[in-house]
């Protein structure tokens, strides 16, 4: 079985075509310029909930198409989801815990 055969046959396992692959690939592409111009941008405070918001995005999209979560069991969906929900209330538990002590501190 040659390479095209192969990659052909994994592509329609998947349900991807390689013109999916090369568009989800522009996809974040596009995501990383975005978040290299907000990053060069002086957009004060709001630029560390964007970058956030992007970087969540592109984490997304990579874990449901190129590690084929999209594709799995249900159950391994539900288990990376509710894995990424508790690690996300664990992070907004820890900033505003370190938050609220950073703005506490007297003034030296």
């Amino acid at each position: 079985m040659s390479h095209a055969e192969q990659a052909s046959e994994v592509s329609e396992q998947h349900g991807l075509t390689v013109r999916q692959y090369l568009m989800i690939g522009a996809a974040l592409t596009v995501i990383t310029i975005i978040e290299l111009a907000v990053s060069y941008s002086d957009l004060g405070s709001a630029m560390v909930p964007i970058l956030l918001a992007l970087s969540a995005v592109k984490f997304v999209v990579v874990v449901a198409y190129f590690m084929h979560l999209r594709f799995d069991s249900a159950l391994f969906t539900r288990m990376f989801v509710g894995s990424f929900l508790l690690a996300l209330a664990i992070l907004v538990a820890l900033v505003s815990l370190f938050w609220a002590d950073s703005h506490t501190l007297p003034l030296k």
